[in-house]
């Protein structure tokens, strides 16, 4: 509706420019395209495949590239607590309803009559769309400017007592996202620990949403919260209160690589769970869908093996590094944000900064503040789509785009008069009608 209205008024300002999902990219690497455009498939990879969770070649593939980039070569698993890896040839998303189609059915045979409850971090990725989709009730956990933007576990645990206090819910699942989005900042291997016990005691699922665990800056240490959930199984050589509660057979961690490349359409991901919980979702797949992308895995599995792959992997680290600190001085120095008020973390294509003071007192403030701002200038940002339950009035930016076109964001905010202390809202629909100044370029000098 938006974008509409801005058309018909004659796009003032220019082109809109669209920063809400990482669905829009730029950055696809030129060598990966390069490869596809050589690549030769074969005839098996054209047909339906029988499994969703991936032929044995790329499971194979998979669990060695998971085994290697989360440093697990020296682990050696206890009696049946051996991980296995599927190569979904999908988004993980539909790993997602996998999983929490499971976990319902779990939560409803353990606790008869009991509201099944998904515990979800907020801000963040849509994981409500799943939960609430299949049964689930939504309780959220808070991630606030106030704690870095990192979960509270002393706030986590007064809501978990809550609700452990009522008789008509039964905790069926929670989600742990350690490489965040949409802050980008980095959780404590701590806090998926508390939810992995959590989970243990309450006979729940446990998801670990693992999407960014390579976007990142290459020059920080990365957060590796899949081995130290294993860690915590091994424990006591597996003879421990975790493993003992069948925790083992009740957690999954997914790792697309369509964010790392830029190429979301791929939807190819790693799957790493039990093996029982992996027959367990593929069977659950099987009965809700046809597989027929085995030749996106095919593509992505080949490519994971180049060099290229990997140097691409760190110059895209750098790129959003670089994006998130040109974002930050110029909010910070040239428009009034206080520098606690701009969320950027090391992870993650986003960033997250607070809507200006005037817009904060507001109801529906976060979304007027992304309206105003788009009629005033043709940018747009994501407000309250991902921000269920917002704990703080925030908005969240991605940046995928090429430098010029952010660059061109944050001249369109100034010349507009973007401040985190502006005095007054943006005009609304009026400012369709007042075009902004156009970007000046130095003139051509014809011979």
């Amino acid at each position: 509706m938006l974008y509409d209205e801005y058309v018909k008024a004659g796009s003032p300002h220019g082109p809109v420019l669209y920063a809400v999902k990482g669905e829009h990219w730029n950055g696809v690497s030129p060598r990966f395209l390069e490869f596809l455009n050589k690549f030769t498939f074969t005839r098996e990879m054209m047909g339906y495949a029988e499994c969703g969770y991936g032929i044995q070649r790329h499971r194979t593939f998979m669990r060695n590239l998971i085994i290697s980039e989360h440093e697990l070569e020296d682990r050696r698993a206890g009696n049946g607590l051996d991980i296995d890896v599927g190569c979904l040839a999908m988004t993980t998303r539909m790993a997602m309803y996998d999983l929490a189609k499971i976990a319902i059915r779990h939560s409803r045979e353990l606790h008869p009559g009991k509201k099944p409850v998904a515990l979800v971090p907020t801000p963040s990725w849509d994981y409500r769309g799943i939960f609430k989709d299949v049964g689930f009730d939504i309780v959220y956990l808070p991630i606030r400017p106030k704690h870095g933007w990192l979960p509270d576990l002393n706030e986590w645990d007064s809501v978990v007592q809550e609700l452990r206090q009522r008789r008509d819910v039964h905790i069926g699942i929670a989600v742990s996202n350690p490489q965040h989005n949409p802050t980008g900042m980095q959780w404590p291997t701590d806090a998926t620990a508390y939810l992995l016990r959590l989970c243990a005691e309450e006979s729940g699922y446990l998801l670990i949403d693992d999407a960014y665990y390579n976007v990142h800056d290459p020059r920080v240490p990365v957060v590796n919260t899949l081995k130290s959930v294993l860690n915590l199984f091994d424990e006591n050589e597996g003879d421990n209160p975790i493993v003992q509660s069948g925790m083992f057979e009740r957690w999954m961690a997914t790792r697309p690589f369509g964010k790392q490349f830029s190429c979301n359409t791929m939807g190819v991901a790693a799957i790493t769970t039990s093996p029982m919980l992996l027959r367990r979702l593929a069977r659950e797949s099987w009965i809700n869908r046809y597989h027929c992308n085995t030749h996106n895995a095919e593509v992505m599995c080949a490519w994971l093996a180049t060099r290229e792959a990997a140097e691409w992997t760190l110059e895209t680290g750098m790129f959003y590094t670089r994006q998130k600190e040109r974002v930050r001085q110029k909010l910070v120095e040239a428009m009034g944000w206080p520098n606690e008020s701009v969320c950027v973390g090391p992870s993650t294509s986003y960033m997250l900064f607070e809507v200006p003071k005037v817009y904060q007192a507001l109801e529906n403030g976060i979304d007027l503040f992304r309206d105003d701002l788009f009629y005033a200038t043709g940018t747009l940002l994501c407000a309250s789509l991902f921000n269920q339950a917002a704990p703080a009035p925030y908005v969240r930016l991605h940046l995928g785009s090429h430098y010029d076109v952010i660059d061109e964001f944050l001249r369109r905010w100034q010349v507009a008069g973007l401040h985190y202390c502006q005095s007054d809202r943006f005009p609304g629909k009026a400012a369709l009608f007042e075009p902004l100044q156009k970007q000046e370029f130095r003139p051509l000098v014809m011979s």
